[in-house]
């Protein structure tokens, strides 16, 4: 199962650096050499995708439905989880602003590349970081301890046992 998530994480970041190279050419109003990747770039999103909702189902299972992109990416480094919803906030801006500031609305070339490789950014985005999250979730739920070194939940704020805060990621680290 772990080569197979490596596999589909592989995929999603290679379609994500692809979408970016696109997305930079895009913006500098040149689309003649990449923007027929994006036929490709657009189906590829399913070859990701499906595998994704697999494994997130699987990763927040026994968590509540309000908690479920805390469980997905428990896994993640913080600046990983950040990054997600910078490029989620930037992927709507992409979409709905971005043509308007650059002009030509919908019509333009360069405005459907820019607009499409948003957003398809923010899929292959969400899809590397869950895959990242399921290899290292293990891991990061067995390390999370309160301030007086009780093992905690993966999403507890405080120590079931004593009541403490629980140590975050960065503060275990300092």
């Amino acid at each position: 199962m772990t080569t197979l998530i490596r596999v589909f994480q592989f995929l999603a970041v290679a379609g994500l650096l692809a979408l970016f190279i696109v997305h930079a050419a895009a913006l500098t109003g040149n689309t003649q050499p990449f923007a027929h990747y994006l036929k490709f770039l657009g189906p590829g999103i399913f070859v990701v995708w499906l595998p994704t909702i697999f494994v997130m189902n699987r990763l927040t299972r026994d968590f509540k439905q309000k908690d479920i992109w805390r469980a997905a990416l428990r896994g993640c480094p913080t600046w990983m989880r950040r990054a997600v919803w910078c490029l989620f906030g930037y992927s709507w801006v992409g979409f709905f602003i971005l043509p308007m500031l650059f002009g030509g609305g919908m019509e333009s070339e360069a405005n459907k590349a820019r607009s499409m490789s948003a957003v398809l950014m923010m899929f292959y985005t969400i899809a590397a970081a869950v895959m990242f999250s399921a290899l290292h979730a293990k891991r990061a739920d067995t390390t999370r301890r309160c301030m007086n070194g009780h093992t905690a939940q993966p999403l507890a704020k405080f120590c079931e046992e004593c009541g403490a805060p629980v140590l975050t990621q960065e503060s275990s680290d300092n």
